[in-house]
């Protein structure tokens, strides 16, 4: 008995050590990555999407002139790893 009820406590600390690491992965939140658009220029959000696997926002939009820009946001530092404006 007293084997399976440190099992169980290993296994609730497993799950919970993943679960905030899972949480801290993604620090930066939508409505920065949003702000952050129109602070470069995007008036006309189109999308704002989360990969998680590669652990990035995604931005589509327009500017003022009716160019796309796209935008990728690193979603634990908040930097800007890619703006391509066409």
């Amino acid at each position: 008995m007293r084997v399976l009820t440190v099992v169980l406590g290993l296994a609730a600390c497993s799950v919970f050590a993943f679960t905030s690491t899972a949480a801290f992965a993604q620090s930066v939140s939508i409505e920065r990555v949003r702000q952050m658009a129109f602070d470069r220029g995007i008036v006309d959000l189109e999308e704002i999407e989360y990969k998680r696997r590669r652990n990035i926002w995604e931005v589509e939009g327009e500017d003022a002139r009716g160019d796309d820009i796209e935008m990728h946001v690193d979603a634990t530092t908040g930097r800007i790893l890619k703006m391509k404006r066409d």
